[in-house]
């Protein structure tokens, strides 16, 4: 079944506070709201589409009879496809456009509803009036639970939880807070007291042995557990991007090296355990902006590059990554040319899903680097003197061309991607989190899961 990409939630709470599309002129109390919709048994309310039969429970048991279902049954291997196709049917119905790009994004031009639809979480971005109308017809269809209804004005509810995530709604705009529970977990798997060290940074340079002793068991089942709670919570924090890649290293063969590794960034993660992105009220959108950085040849052992970008709506973080380049490039001109078409081609999905929400960005998409030699080869046509360059990689140059993109020089201090590519020091990582427009915290928010709560909301 289809689901769509973290970002589309996060465009929703951009456009809820972006003029020209959430609010218009200064009265941001007149400005469209987040609603926030989940099916009861969803599954249960989709046809099945083949023929499933199921042995009959007690009570209706008859020799030699079984059950022919009719609607999807959860643990059947269709039932989450069953249920995408009956949503987008009752969406299509009721005048939504489904996207292109994302089957669960959806735009109704009529009423200007945006909608991003998470199995069956409905996240929808509109007027009171025009969501009230939304809400009545999908009462009709499906059994719903209305969790709420996010907002400026005194009346609305101002904070909620979704996705066990925490989105809070103040004068300033919108916080969106990670699920800080996982950096917890880790925290405690790992065996860190309440007097245990803390430290100012994810990751130190000098961590090495000559000699590392190979993980075994459960010491080695404990670590990728703890590493792939790690991948799932960096979606949310750009400081540990960088330091939870390089732990992804050592997922197939972990060794007491990757685990001196981790403990560095639990001990981190104990200092800031709250990690929250804000999303202030700003000006009318036009473009996106890509920022993109790679560390050449990082890797002593493969000498792969690292490839890093942050993209934003305005002055909103709604993507990041951090990941190594999949061939071995030869200078650094050409490993940061990878990484200007990694941001590219991130930057077009993040289009894409935009313009499934009824977004049309006119302006080209910016895609900012500290790497001239990088701007060079993408501002040409082919290969030039770089022989050996992918061609595949050359995309870029044509959408360049073309006016899709503008590539433009920033200085390596201000790159927002830079601390993604490479280990640094306590205040590089503080400024780059001010930077992304973000900031951390030692307390816990009242709507925050606790350890053995499992559920998604």
């Amino acid at each position: 079944a289809a689901m769509p990409p973290l970002e589309a939630k996060k465009m929703l709470i951009s456009m809820a506070v972006t003029q020209g599309i959430g609010y218009t002129g200064d009265d941001r109390g007149a400005g469209m709201c987040i609603d926030f919709i989940d099916i009861s048994r969803a599954f249960f309310h989709a046809d099945a589409k083949r023929k499933v039969y199921i042995k009959l429970p007690d009570e209706d048991y008859a020799e030699g009879m079984c059950g022919l279902l009719k609607k999807s049954l959860y643990g059947t291997r269709d039932a989450a496809q069953n249920w995408g196709e009956s949503y987008m049917e009752f969406m299509e119905t009721q005048g939504f456009v489904k996207g292109k790009a994302s089957p669960c994004c959806f735009f109704q031009p009529k009423r200007n509803l945006r909608c991003v639809v998470h199995g069956d979480d409905f996240t929808v971005l509109g007027d009171r009036k025009h969501l009230d109308w939304f809400r009545s017809k999908i009462k009709e269809r499906y059994p719903v639970k209305i969790r709420g209804r996010l907002g400026p004005r005194e009346s609305d509810d101002k904070q909620i939880r979704i996705l066990n995530r925490i989105l809070t709604w103040g004068e300033s705009g919108i916080e969106y807070e990670a699920d800080q529970r996982h950096a917890e977990i880790v925290i405690r798997e790992l065996g860190l007291k309440d007097d245990s060290r803390e430290v100012s940074s994810p990751a130190d340079k000098r961590m090495e042995t000559q000699e590392p002793r190979k993980l075994e068991g459960a010491e080695a089942t404990q670590y990728r557990a703890m590493v792939a709670r790690m991948n799932y919570l960096c979606q949310d924090r750009t400081d540990i991007a960088y330091t939870v890649k390089e732990l992804s290293k050592g997922m197939s063969s972990p060794d007491t090296d990757s685990m001196a590794k981790l403990k560095r960034l639990g001990r981190y993660l104990k200092g800031t355990p709250r990690y929250v992105t804000k999303y202030p009220y700003q000006e009318t959108l036009d473009k996106i902006t890509v920022w993109t950085d790679t560390d050449f040849a990082g890797c002593t052992k493969s000498r792969k590059s690292t490839s890093a970008g942050i993209i934003q709506l305005g002055k909103h973080l709604i993507k990041s990554w951090s990941t190594n380049q999949a061939v071995i490039a030869l200078s650094s001109g050409e490993a940061e040319y990878y990484g200007m078409v990694k941001g590219g081609s991130m930057g077009l999905g993040s289009k894409a899903i935009l313009d499934d929400l009824g977004i049309h960005l006119s302006e080209p998409i910016e895609l900012k680097t500290d790497a001239s030699a990088a701007i060079g080869i993408a501002c040409r046509v082919g290969i030039g003197k770089i022989r050996h360059i992918e061609v595949n990689q050359l995309w870029l140059q044509h959408r360049i061309a073309r006016g899709d993109f503008v590539a433009i020089k920033v200085d390596g201090e201000h790159n927002l991607a830079d601390a993604l590519t490479k280990v640094l020091g306590g205040l590089s990582i503080s400024a780059h989190v001010d930077r992304v427009g973000s900031y951390t915290a030692k307390d816990r928010h009242e709507l925050a899961p606790s350890l053995t709560d499992d559920t998604e909301e």
